[in-house]
């Protein structure tokens, strides 16, 4: 922790980080990274069994970014502009991804999914929505909402792609 506060990462003293939500923080930390897995698992497990994980994650963010640049693709898989630019030649290639000139930019691609690679990836979404949805079925309806709500207040405080995909707004619900 004493090279953190060296290299200034810190924005505020350890003291009012653990009055504003020390076990909030705790608990968000235990739990998102096996959620996190798990999702994961599942949609691997629901891709075209041609595609890469890289792939599958850059169809992912196609589909709610579309017009992405090949070097937000790059930084959302976390590789190269070359490898990104190979990994997106391979999905064009497979007729999922269309590649054009930027509009704004000329020096710039626009990537987007194809009619093809949307429905590609829809369905499996769908698949891991559904593989999801009976795990959840374990809890009750009020801890349900629950769960809804506070995604709604996380994707307040980190941002959220939920308004895209669910049609849920990602400001809480009126009490």
């Amino acid at each position: 922790m004493q090279l953190l506060r060296n290299e200034n990462k810190l924005r505020f003293p350890a003291e009012k980080i653990e009055a504003v939500g020390d076990e909030c923080a705790d608990a968000l930390l235990d739990v998102a990274p096996p959620i996190a897995r798990a999702i994961r698992k599942m949609m691997r497990e629901h891709r075209l069994p041609e595609l890469s994980v890289p792939q599958f994650r850059t169809m992912a963010l196609l589909n709610f970014c579309p017009d992405a640049s090949l070097s937000t693709v790059a930084d959302y898989v976390g590789s190269s502009l070359p490898a990104a630019s190979r990994m997106i030649d391979g999905l064009v290639a497979k007729n999922l991804v269309l590649r054009t000139q930027c509009c704004k930019d000329r020096r710039q691609v626009s990537l987007k999914l194809t009619p093809v690679g949307r429905e590609a990836f829809l369905e499996s979404r769908q698949a891991t929505r559904l593989q999801l949805a009976q795990r959840l079925s374990e809890l009750s309806a009020e801890k349900k909402e629950g769960v809804i709500e506070a995604m709604r207040w996380l994707g307040e405080v980190f941002g959220s792609d939920a308004k895209l995909s669910s049609g849920f707004p990602i400001s809480p619900s009126p009490r």
